[in-house]
């Protein structure tokens, strides 16, 4: 691999499905030893998970810091507490590029706030975003989280299975979110598929095209609510101020944007892992069964064991991590799934275990751009979480369903099916 990249030559994946672009070209600034085939792009192997996937990586790893030639290059930290640095270390580690590659995906996203923000100017815009997500406001909102749970759940009960993806995973917290931001429930095929191309593009569409296909859509609502009296997020976010003065449309436009990508993916992936866990998992679902107390605990374990973000930082300026050299403009991974299932933040981290005594992971980030949803994801897992139970206490994989991965900048289980006796 160190001679095709230094040659920067065409080459394939691995995996027979997958042509692989050119590889970068290794810098002089990364040492042969550092390099690593690893591609976050890369479909998992059938047969395993993608936690497994990445265990794999990191096992594999020479040092804590290495550079793979895939994704545009870029650096990949292996170690809990660099990750740490590194998501938490703006004047050397900047939020302005989070995604890799950079070019197209990560420049294209770099836009949208208050993500790609860093202090002091991430503050104000991020305000905006915390006050229409805050526990007050879910608080609010909880019995009619409930009341879609409970809809749901009995609308394919008597039918002894479901999709749990397509029928569950994929309609409560998308629901439940296009009601925060009062959208109509008719656009979630769409807005999904938009979100989906940021975090797991499958080449069915460009990057302009769905910035295009968002700006399209959202522009016309903003205009709508500008100088509105509702209580939708939507309309909290764009009529606040920022610094004392009005959003510009533009950034009212990006600030939508980012909160419909975050808030449209992330906890359906969750919500997969956490059931197709549970499917597997007869020991856990009758304890939280018969002892619904220990839900919040499970919850906890849940969000440790199955991190699904990897984000990446744009090095600032010029610094050593772990003997190497990193230059500004070097792209740099920091992946809560290193955190979370390194040995070294947690004994035996792939094992599901509850009463764990103490938990390490940065599920919901680190610093200043700790997820302003976390409080909205734990209130939906607990919600789910007690009516599932509640209503199917015994469920398993349906026959023949075989569980599969994609990796990702958002990783997730593929749709698969639950059956249970009725």
């Amino acid at each position: 691999l160190t001679q095709l990249v230094d040659k920067s030559l065409v080459v394939m994946e691995t995996d027979e499905t997958v042509a692989a672009p050119l590889l970068a070209e290794r810098p002089d600034n990364v040492p042969a030893d550092r390099v690593l085939d690893f591609n976050l792009h890369r479909p998992v192997p059938i047969g395993q998970t993608v936690h497994e996937f990445w265990r794999d990586a990191m096992a594999g790893s020479a040092h804590d810091v290495m550079w793979t030639p895939h994704s545009g290059g870029h650096w990949i930290v292996m170690d809990p507490d660099l990750c740490e640095i590194v998501l938490t270390d703006p004047e050397r580690f900047s939020s302005r590029v989070v995604i890799v590659p950079r070019d197209p995906a990560g420049e294209a996203y770099s836009k949208y706030i208050p993500l790609s923000l860093d202090p002091p100017h991430h503050g104000p815009i991020r305000k905006l975003l915390n006050d229409g997500l805050s526990p007050k406001m879910i608080g609010q909102r909880k019995n009619a989280m409930r009341s879609l749970t409970v809809d749901l759940i009995e609308g394919f009960r008597a039918n002894g299975r479901c999709n749990f993806t397509h029928d569950f995973a994929e309609q409560l917290p998308i629901r439940i979110f296009l009601r925060l931001v009062d959208l109509p429930e008719a656009d979630l095929p769409e807005l999904k598929y938009l979100a989906d191309q940021f975090t797991r593009p499958d080449g069915s569409i460009t990057f302009p095209e769905v910035e295009k296909r968002f700006s399209d859509y959202i522009g016309p609502v903003i205009r709508q609510r500008r100088g509105g009296s509702g209580d939708d997020l939507i309309t909290r976010m764009i009529n606040g101020k920022v610094n004392g003065r009005d959003l510009t449309h533009d950034e009212a436009e990006n600030l939508c944007t980012q909160a419909l990508v975050g808030g449209l993916d992330t906890v359906v992936n969750l919500l997969g892992f956490v059931f197709s866990h549970l499917a597997q998992d007869a020991a856990t679902r009758r304890t939280l069964r018969e002892d619904p107390g220990q839900i919040d605990d499970a919850i906890l374990e849940f969000l440790r064991r199955f991190p699904v973000v990897s984000d990446s930082r744009e090095v600032i300026a010029e610094c050593n991590l772990d003997g190497v050299t990193l230059k500004p403009r070097d792209m740099i991974m920091a992946s809560t799934v290193v955190i979370a299932l390194s040995d070294r933040s947690n004994p035996e981290p792939l094992e599901f275990r509850l009463g764990r005594q103490a938990r390490r992971h940065f599920v919901f980030g680190k610093g200043h751009h700790t997820c302003p949803g976390a409080h909205l994801t734990r209130t939906e897992l607990k919600i789910v979480l007690e009516e599932w139970l509640a209503r199917i206490p015994d469920f398993r994989l349906a026959r023949g369903s075989a569980l599969t991965f994609t990796s990702g900048i958002v990783a997730t289980v593929n749709p698969f099916e639950l059956e249970w006796d009725v």
